[in-house]
């Protein structure tokens, strides 16, 4: 049972009983959202077209008896903190770990936050304190249940994860006045199911989740692996005990259900339980090594995976060809990260004002060209035209349609249905 999916009230009687997610320590390396490079350029808004189109096809209906769209129902909103953004000039940002620039010369150093302090003399007081929804959820779910200041102004969270929070009225709502470039998102990626008109969320970066492979470790060259699929991953014996795979529910549930057949966008409860029984069974078979979060990095990069998922992003940060990206044959799965402010938050303002910075073309296009994710303004790719031009052909910032249309979104689920299948996965993650 995840006590992680239960009411706010079970929650508090029984916090004790989460171990699991107070115990993962980040791992060193490089992190979560970074992968590949390279393919044929298209545009941000085309991208976009896409992402939002799963978006507004997942949250129209649900396939399953136990499925359901209701993340767009009306929810409480966050309660509203006291806001001391006139005198305190700083901003409490947790986000996943290598997921900002970095200065070449002072790995201490983010580009992009000190520019933000330079035009407007807010600081940005950064952590990387996010290893995976379910975990970082954990970590701030008392208070805010609690109605207490969690400490953070502003934080990245997934699609899904915003749909839960916003249904338990733990985010407050974004005041449009403070983020005037609001209206420069491209019109594909305003409107999200999880998150209605973004009442509530900007986005921070878009991606695929897919495959990583060690190729030494593997035993195979850059051409062979391309022609992988999830079922060779999970059941192949030459891969056993080497295999890395995600603990969070959608993605690990997607990639079976892409493995069983099914799409991830539009399934059944019966699907849903034949993909984690096929994950199940790799997991007795010991092909899994290790279930992970955004920890992953370290043992694809040391061998100890052959390969696993992984977020696109995080192994072109890597920049060792030994490690490749994969798309399976059977697909891969959509993901949207996105900037939200809890209920309590005590610097909202300087939060929005950060929002609207990281609208900025250029801005938003400096970043992704750095970590490999998506831009969702308009003019990005005007913008990346004087960053960086390699980067209007690579796959990662710029997918063309024969790449976007691999990708599958998880389909849309109402609370008491992510809850169970959130569950069902836990009982076999551990």
């Amino acid at each position: 049972m995840n006590d992680i999916s239960r009411s706010r009230e079970e929650f508090l009687d029984s916090a004790d009983r989460f171990p699991e997610a107070f115990k993962r320590q980040l791992g060193g390396g490089a992190s979560r959202r970074g992968f590949l490079a390279a393919g044929v350029g298209l545009g941000a808004a085309g991208l976009l077209g896409a992402c939002a189109t799963k978006t507004k096809n997942s949250s129209a209906g649900a396939a399953g008896s136990g499925s359901g769209s209701s993340s767009s129902a009306a929810p409480s909103e966050g309660k509203e903190g006291t806001d001391k953004s006139d005198t305190e000039k700083i901003v409490n940002f947790s986000n996943w770990v290598s997921y900002i620039d970095v200065d070449p010369n002072d790995k201490n150093k983010r580009p992009t936050l000190d520019n933000f302090k330079t035009e407007t003399g807010i600081t940005v007081n950064y952590t990387e304190d996010v290893n995976s929804n379910d975990d970082f959820f954990a970590k701030i779910h008392q208070q805010l249940a609690a109605g207490q200041d969690t400490g953070r102004d502003l934080m990245v969270l997934s699609d899904w994860m915003i749909g839960k929070l916003r249904q338990m009225g733990y985010l407050e709502p974004l005041n449009l006045a403070n983020i005037p470039n609001f209206k420069d998102l491209l019109p594909e990626a305003a409107n999200p199911a999880y998150d209605p008109n973004r009442k509530h969320t900007v986005p921070w970066a878009l991606g695929f989740t897919l495959m990583g492979v060690n190729l030494k470790s593997a035993g195979l060259t850059a051409a062979q692996a391309q022609q992988l699929s999830i079922k060779d991953m999970m059941t192949d014996a030459k891969y056993k005990g080497k295999v890395g795979y995600f603990a969070e529910m959608e993605d690990g549930v997607g990639f079976g259900l892409l493995a069983t057949g099914a799409d991830p966008s539009k399934f059944t409860d019966d699907q849903f339980s034949a993909a984690v029984a096929y994950i199940q069974k790799a997991r007795d078979n010991n092909q899994i090594r290790q279930f992970t979060g955004n920890d992953y990095i370290n043992d694809l990069t040391n061998g100890n995976y052959a390969m696993c998922m992984a977020y696109s992003g995080d192994i072109a940060q890597i920049g060792d060809p030994n490690i490749v990206w994969v798309v399976p044959t059977e697909g891969m799965l959509w993901f949207a990260d996105n900037m939200c402010i809890p209920a309590m938050a005590s610097h909202k303002t300087n939060a929005e004002k950060f929002m609207n910075y990281m609208l900025e073309p250029k801005v938003g296009a400096a970043l992704d060209d750095y970590i490999s994710y998506i831009p969702s303004m308009q003019g990005a790719d005007t913008a990346m035209q004087a960053i960086d031009k390699n980067a209007l052909q690579n796959q990662l910032i710029f997918p063309d349609a024969a790449t976007k249309a691999k990708a599958h979104e998880f389909q849309n689920l109402d609370l008491k249905t992510l809850d169970k299948y959130v569950s069902q996965f836990k009982d076999v993650t551990g």
